[in-house]
């Protein structure tokens, strides 16, 4: 089991919280994820930017309570405490158990995200979907999974991509648009990211 995490803060769009995310809200972030005890802590991660929400332009983890002791902690509270100065909303991390670890779709210079919501039911059509979609788009590296602490569950594909350019040209191939259809059916959220290391 691998537990891939995604945390989307809603920060607002004005130029000191543009400048706060990599100059403070990161370095905290990243030193208390440093602090965490030895074996719980995230074996990778990434922040990045949004580059793509559903069409339109705008970590790892060994075991999922290390993940939740994380979020209980005094140092993740006196964070909240500083990020909420520049969030509109709080923040939802969303934790899921995918097939492989994200470690190979981070690593791109994109990530492209499918989320599904598919409550009590199976993940089955989902899956499938998937399938064909990645098989049309020619085997890109990929993970997939379910959601662990969301309230209605989730089904969550991810694809890396080389490159903006990459991406563009897969996705404008007649076979991927027609298999992208049976996804774009399911889907309920959708996003491009670009991970900075």
């Amino acid at each position: 089991m691998a537990i891939t995490e995604f945390v989307l803060p809603t920060l607002k769009q004005e130029a000191d919280t543009i400048a706060a995310f990599p100059s403070t809200l990161a370095p905290f972030l990243n030193d208390l994820l440093d602090k965490s005890e030895p074996g719980t802590g995230p074996k990778q991660r990434a922040f990045g930017k949004l580059l793509l929400e559903n069409g339109k332009d705008v970590s790892k983890w060994e075991k999922a309570e290390h993940f939740y002791a994380l979020l209980a902690s005094e140092g993740f509270k006196s964070f909240g405490a500083v990020a909420k100065l520049h969030s509109l909303a709080p923040p939802n991390p969303q934790i899921y158990d995918t097939d492989l670890r994200p470690s190979d779709v981070f690593g791109t210079a994109l990530t492209e995200v499918w989320q599904v919501k598919i409550g009590e039911g199976s993940d089955e059509e989902a899956r499938g979907a998937w399938k064909e979609f990645v098989d049309a788009a020619g085997g890109m590296k990929t993970i997939q999974g379910t959601s662990l602490n969301q309230p209605e569950k989730l089904w969550i594909g991810v694809l890396g991509w080389e490159s903006k350019e990459v991406r563009e040209k897969v996705m404008s191939s007649e076979a991927v648009s027609e298999a992208k259809k049976g996804l774009d059916g399911l889907v309920w959220n959708t996003f491009v990211a670009a991970f900075a290391r």
